[in-house]
């Protein structure tokens, strides 16, 4: 911008020093206060738009000598203004420097919706609220939100997972908000086995709209499944239980009492032997220290002997 100032014919002579600085020092603050800019990011004209539980970043930079004096920011609807600092903790993160002010909006809500106008405010002369830096009504776009089964399971956090059993029909259905501005057949359906590459659905399921159909799970379908709208897209897992996984916990319990019954019947049996020849031993020592026994031992003895001389 050209500024030009026209100082009228004054001889210096006649001109005090105090009025020669007098006049100075306007020229040069006119000078700096023309060149004073502010720019807003994105820049005014432009519709602002966002999708919902994602992040919005408005900023107002200053190009003009010396800082821009930021204050805040504010949110403004038909009746009030209030500073964004009114709202509870880690919903807007205000960044101030001597040159811009950025208002991030961490996760953009339906009630951020109803915001007239987002501005920020200054402590320079002349332009305490910068009209450059000053944004319209943001506008939510339809994205995905969430995704819903068959069974009334809706996941709405990103990368959840979900667990089906093999041989079983199943329904995913892609949330869209808001849900009244959009056509379900713009919603792209893509699937991946690592959550890297994502191709085209695999057999057996077949897309209606925002949703999509398994006419029974399989094993192959385990994997990551996405829909995307507008750019923005929800993705979940996708677990697959084998068909017998219901008995498994049972037939454990049967495997463990088998093995347990094994045990008790070995044990039993060593026990019983054990005893078996604990009673042999015993049996033999109560006859070797009976007398009648010893005696009748010995008279055969005598009587061995007395036979072995007649002859």
């Amino acid at each position: 911008m050209s500024v030009f100032f026209i100082i009228p014919n004054l001889h210096l002579s006649t001109m005090s020093y105090s009025q020669l600085a007098l006049i100075l020092f306007t020229v040069s603050n006119s000078i700096v206060y023309l060149n004073t800019e502010y720019i807003g990011k994105p820049l005014r004209g432009n519709t602002l738009e966002a999708a919902l539980r994602h992040t919005v970043e408005l900023q107002c930079i200053y190009t003009g000598a010396g800082t821009g004096q930021f204050v805040g920011w504010f949110k403004s609807n038909e009746t009030t203004d209030v500073s964004v600092n009114t709202d509870k903790p880690g919903h807007y993160v205000v960044k101030n420097t001597d040159n811009s002010s950025t208002l991030l909006i961490k996760i953009f809500v339906q009630a951020d919706t109803l915001v007239t106008k987002w501005y920020v405010k200054t402590d320079k002369t002349g332009n305490e609220e910068p009209y450059p830096c000053q944004f319209s009504k943001i506008l939510a776009i339809p994205s995905p939100q969430g995704i819903e089964d068959n069974e009334g399971v809706v996941l709405e956090t990103p990368h959840g997972s979900l667990r089906r059993s093999e041989d079983k029909p199943l329904t995913l259905k892609c949330l869209i908000e808001p849900s009244d501005q959009h056509n379900n057949n713009d919603v792209v359906w893509k699937f991946s086995k690592d959550e890297k590459t994502f191709i085209t659905l695999p057999d057996g399921i077949i897309q209606d709209g925002n949703a999509i159909h398994f006419s029974a799970v399989q094993k192959y379908h385990r994997g990551y499944y996405r829909c995307t709208l507008n750019k923005f897209s929800f993705t979940i897992l996708l677990r697959v239980k084998d068909r017998l996984a219901a008995l498994w916990p049972f037939i454990g319990i049967v495997v463990v009492v088998l093995v347990l019954v094994i045990i008790i019947l070995i044990f039993e049996k060593r026990q019983k032997s054990n005893k078996k020849s604990a009673t042999t031993d015993d049996d033999e020592q109560d006859r070797a220290s009976d007398p009648l026994v010893r005696t009748t031992a010995r008279s055969s003895d005598n009587d061995n002997k007395k036979r072995a001389v007649k002859a």
